[in-house]
Formats: structure tokens, sequence, C-alpha cells
């Protein structure tokens, strides 16, 4: 069995994990609560915005985070705080432009989008990227517990948010979600910020080299966010933009209740950041082919559940294709291995390495995804992202063999 001491000492560590468990469980039952509300093609459109927005913030933010990050060892953290948030708040912007330029292009080839629903998309992905990229600010300066608090509240915040707009019914049903997002966004960011004013110190003078300096130090690693937060989601958008407009809405839902295991690897990952020698023994510890069957049969088996579980509460017509939810789950653990082995090569320096399999994880993730959900349909996406991640977590592993028998 894996054992997890490395990352999960201390009572702090524990809780956080924890939170993150009941976190993502509130999330998921949110999402599945909203679902049932919105239909399928409101939950389409939903979909779409939410990964267009999530995307446009990994793309563009990520590799900033991922700089401020590393510098924790430097004791640089305290002085650029200024420099980091005012910079994510800059590309948050920019998040927001594209996130609606998407929907745009989404309205033409779907469906018509009223304009209220451009204004409350620009809103919603400006806020959500602020508060992500925020939340990361408060785990690099240590308020692990602060982090841990405004994590679970931000999803209780949205719970009672939309439970009450939709029994007031006093606008639509997907504007009502979106407010409710919105509403726990700006409020989560306030109380982050009031948290962080211990360590924030704003130096006017120096603030706009500051900025320029960390977007330069990031280019390395903005190839390594943009790999990630295309990979994890592009093929929701495409998806939407070339199969019919119900089919999101189910690869959705199934897609939610399998990701649902992500909580514990995310939460430790996001704790290894403090620990070097965690995540090294952590990556010891997945080696090996019995461990990659058994955490293969966990997957199908998790896949299997959520197909039952579609059927049970919301109905033959959500389910998509027996197969799909079980490469969706194959692809889930291609996933997981490879972030491992791509944060080794990070942790020993090889930047370079990552940032050019990065690139061929973008190349690779649009042009087969394209292709396969083309010619096969919503079970080509799943399919093809097992291929892509398995040939280059190999590539990865001769990259690592290299620079071992180079030292």
């Amino acid at each position: 069995m894996l054992k997890m001491s490395a990352l999960l000492a201390g009572s702090e560590n524990r809780r956080f994990v924890l939170t993150r468990a009941s976190s993502t469980g509130l999330a998921l039952f949110l999402a599945l609560l909203y679902t049932k509300v919105l239909g399928i093609d409101k939950r389409s459109v939903l979909a779409f915005v939410m990964t267009a927005s999530l995307i446009a913030t990994i793309a563009l933010t990520s590799g900033i985070s991922l700089t401020y990050r590393k510098n924790i060892s430097k004791g640089e953290n305290a002085k650029n705080l200024d420099a980091y948030l005012a910079l994510i708040l800059f590309l948050s912007g920019f998040v927001a432009v594209i996130s609606t330029g998407m929907l745009a292009i989404y309205s033409h080839i779907q469906t018509s989008i009223p304009l209220t629903l451009y204004m409350i998309c620009f809103l919603y992905s400006f806020l959500a990227s602020i508060n992500f990229g925020y939340q990361d600010a408060l785990l690099a300066n240590a308020h692990l517990k602060a982090a841990t608090t405004l994590d679970l509240a931000t999803i209780i915040i949205q719970s009672v948010a939309c439970l009450l707009l939709f029994a007031i019914n006093i606008t639509s049903l997907i504007v009502s979600v979106f407010l409710a997002f919105i509403f726990s966004y700006l409020l989560i960011t306030s109380l982050t910020l009031f948290n962080l004013r211990s360590v924030l110190n704003i130096e006017w003078p120096t603030l706009c080299t500051r900025i320029w300096k960390m977007a330069r130090e990031s280019r390395h690693n903005y190839l390594y966010g943009i790999a990630n937060g295309l990979a994890d989601r592009v093929d929701r958008l495409i998806i939407g933009l070339i199969l019919p407009i119900g089919y999101l809405a189910k690869y959705s839902l199934m897609s939610s209740l399998i990701m649902y295991t992500r909580f514990l690897p995310d939460a430790l990952s996001k704790l290894s950041l403090m620990s070097e020698h965690a995540r090294n023994k952590l990556s010891e510890q997945l080696k090996g082919w019995r461990m990659l069957l058994s955490v293969g049969i966990i997957a199908c088996g998790i896949a299997g559940l959520a197909e039952l579980f579609i059927y049970l509460v919301f109905g033959r017509v959500w389910l998509l294709p027996l197969a799909v939810p079980f490469f969706f789950a194959l692809q889930e653990v291609c996933r997981g291995y490879y972030q491992i082995g791509t944060a080794r090569l990070i942790a020993h320096g090889a930047e370079k390495s990552v940032a050019r399999t990065s690139l061929a994880l973008i190349g690779l993730s649009l042009i087969a995804i394209s292709g396969a959900t083309y010619l096969f349909g919503v079970s080509g996406a799943p399919l093809s992202m097992i291929f892509i991640y398995s040939f280059l977590i190999f590539r990865i592993k001769n990259i690592a063999g290299a620079s071992a028998s180079g030292q």
C-alpha cells in the first residue's frame, strides 16, 4: 500500500487533504445539482464557458504561479508578492477576453447566446482566474490553514447561493449558476487578500520592473502550464465545437464523476511543492507494473460505478457509449504518471526538456483529439490522449535515464 507519511506528516497537512476531499465532494454534489436543473443543452453551454475559462487561466497564469512558488527556497516571496498579485490581475483580464471570444465562436457553431450571458461570462472568467492565482499565493506563503478554510468556504458559498437563486427565481437558471460562482469568487478573493496583508508590501517604484522580471523568468514554465491546461480540458472544447450540443453535457457529467478522485493527487501535488524529498519519494513508490496495473483496475472500477450512477440518477438519455468512461479513466491514470514524471524533471532542473515535452503535448493533443473526435466520435478524445500520454511517459523516462547516466 502506498505510504504517504512524508506528505501527510503534521495535522495541517492532513487537514488540508481532508478538506480538499470535502470541498471536491461538495463541488461534485453542486455540479450534479445544477446538471439536473439545467438539462442537457444549458449544461453544455455552462461546461463550455467554464472549460474555456479554466484553460485560459491555466495557460496564462500557471507559469507565473510555478515560478513564484519555486522562489520559496530563495526567500523572495514576500518582497515579490505585490508583483505576483498585480501580474495575475493583469493576466486575468486577458483570460476574460479569451473566454468571451471562445463563447462567441461556440455561439456561431452550436446555439445562439444572449448578450447578457457574454457579460456574465466575462465577469465570471475574470474573477475565477484571479481567485485561482491568489489561492496559490496563500499556499506559497505557507498560509495552509487559510487556504484550507477558504477552499471549503468557496464551495459552501456557491452551493448556498445557487440554492437561494434557484428558489427566488429572478434570473434564468444558467445565469443563477454563474452569479453564485461570481459572488463566491469576489468574496473569497477579498478574504484571501486580507489573509495576505501581513506579507504584502507594495513597493510602487520597482513594481513594474519586478512584474516584467517575473514574467521573463516564467517563460520556460509557460509551456508546462499551457500544456497541462490544454491537455486537461481541451477535449471538452473540441467535443463542444465538433459534436452535437448534447455530447458536451454528457461528457462533462461523466468526467466530473471520475475526476473526483483527483482530489488526492492534486492535494499531494500542492503539498509536495513544499517538500522535494516527499515528491521524489512519492514518485519512487508509484513505479512498477504491479502498481500501474492496480491503479488501472481501480480506475476502471470507478468508471463502472460512474456509469451506473448516471443511469440510476439521470437516466439512459445521459449515458455515453460504454467504452468512453473506461477510456477516460485510463487517460486519468496516464495523466497522473505523466505529471509525476515532469515534476521530477523540473525538480532536477530539466526545465528545457520539460518545455520541449510540453510543446509536444500541446501539438499532439490538439491534432489527435480533433482528428480522433471527428473520425470516431466522443470516444476518440480519451483514446487519443491515452496514446499521447503513453508516448510522452516513455520519452520522459528516456530523458531521466540519460540525465542519470550522465551524472
